[in-house]
């Protein structure tokens, strides 16, 4: 079987579970509803139960998560003999991810702004909430160089494994003859912890299914309707953000945006059902794949991406900021607009790439402008909806910014076949 029949195989895969997915979600959402009618005894155990089944979807992916990002990062920055291309790739790739993230953050701001959502929304802090101690700006630096290895194997060492894995690719390259023999076991262990993710992924219909039936249960429909303006405002700008600013990307790195957000679309929708960047990564390669995009260039910064790359979160993050500031009725100034941007920014690259980390590193964000971190516990009831737009968000952007970064390091798209 030949690379394109493997591809299409593959991709031809995906969307039949991409199908079974949103069943899950459809039935999930009709069983809670149902649930949700029944006295309070019965709704509480039936949403235990089904937050369990989901929460299992969640804890598989955690525990591969540091060996994906690991072996995957390794092997690709070993696999590029020239140490100069590798550093002109990993450049490149720097200022195309800050730079769109820049960009997200401050449709974020604009997008408040404009749709003002927090003037609508009157809801209580929950009782039970109990706000994090926000990370300074030191420590969120600190954060990325952990001090010892064990640190590198849960989800909040990410940073430091993706430091760690590009310095033992480097260290690779550098042996030269010796360091392909090393290179080829990172290779196949890559491939083995991305199968992994695709076994695991046979559970994602069963959890999706779960977690749309708790939420129902728990809120109910009348969730949206309370933040109908914020939704409203985050996904009007995170599609704008999709399809003005990704079609940009891709047109400057000589491809039809067409052809781009046909091959994204599988990619897209499981990010925006599974709500985890890690989990759409093997799919993501393969659209990258199907797009002509080079193993050198999205075998690095798409697992680089998954983990740092998050457009929809800074989005996210700076729209919730001047939402909880309308929520409080406090005054944002153009000095306290530019520190959220900033602040975005890094809380994005700093967000762990599994459900909900956007909201979690919120803290970050609220305590650089001096908001209150009760504004967390607001944002935590409709955490699940808006992390589904904002996940989909961050993985085609790690697409499109692979075909820019492609084009600018010299690479050509070589298309296998019509996506």
């Amino acid at each position: 079987m030949g690379a394109s029949e493997r591809l299409e195989v593959g991709m031809k895969g995906a969307r039949i579970l991409l199908i079974a997915i949103a069943l899950g979600f459809i039935l999930g959402i009709a069983v809670g509803y149902v649930i949700s009618m029944t006295p309070v005894p019965t709704k509480t155990l039936f949403a235990s139960w089904f937050k369990a089944f989901g929460d299992i979807f969640v804890r598989l992916i955690r525990i591969i998560i540091p060996l994906l990002i690991f072996f995957t990062i390794a092997a690709a920055t070993s696999s590029i003999a020239s140490g100069r291309r590798l550093g002109t790739i990993l450049v490149v790739m720097l200022v195309v991810y800050l730079g769109t993230s820049a960009l997200a953050a401050s449709l974020g701001v604009l997008a408040g702004q404009v749709f003002t959502p927090g003037a609508m929304v009157t809801l209580d802090v929950p009782k039970d909430y109990k706000p994090p101690s926000p990370p300074s700006g030191v420590d969120v630096l600190l954060s990325f160089f952990q001090t010892d290895f064990n640190s590198l194997l849960a989800v909040g060492g990410s940073m430091t494994m993706i430091i760690f894995a590009i310095i033992l690719g480097v260290a690779t390259v550098l042996l030269g003859e010796e360091g392909r023999r090393v290179a080829y076991y990172l290779s196949l262990a890559s491939k083995t912890t991305i199968s992994f993710v695709r076994v695991v992924m046979y559970y994602a219909p069963i959890a999706v299914f779960s977690y749309a039936a708790w939420l129902m249960i728990s809120y109910g429909p009348a969730m949206l309707g309370a933040y109908a303006r914020f939704l409203m405002s985050q996904y009007s700008l995170s599609i704008f953000h999709l399809v003005v600013v990704y079609s940009i990307l891709v047109v400057l790195g000589g491809l039809n945006p067409l052809k781009y957000f046909r091959a994204q679309s599988t990619p897209f929708l499981i990010a925006f059902t599974t709500r985890s960047s890690a989990v759409t990564l093997p799919y993501n390669m393969e659209a990258a794949r199907s797009l002509g995009v080079p193993r050198e260039v999205y075998g690095l910064t798409l697992p680089l991406g998954a983990t740092v790359n998050m457009d929809g979160t800074a989005l996210y993050q700076a729209l919730s900021a001047v939402f909880i500031a309308q929520l409080f009725g406090l005054t944002l100034t153009p000095y306290h607009i530019s520190l959220l941007i900033i602040a975005a920014m890094i809380g994005s690259v700093a967000t762990a790439a599994i459900p909900g980390g956007g909201t979690i590193m919120l803290a970050y964000v609220l305590s650089v402008i001096g908001l209150p971190l009760e504004g967390i516990g607001i944002m935590l009831v409709i955490d699940p909806i808006t992390d589904a737009m904002r996940t989909a968000i961050n993985v085609s952007g790690d697409n499109a910014s692979a075909i820019l970064i492609s084009r600018l390091t010299g690479y050509k798209l070589e298309l296998l076949h019509k996506p």
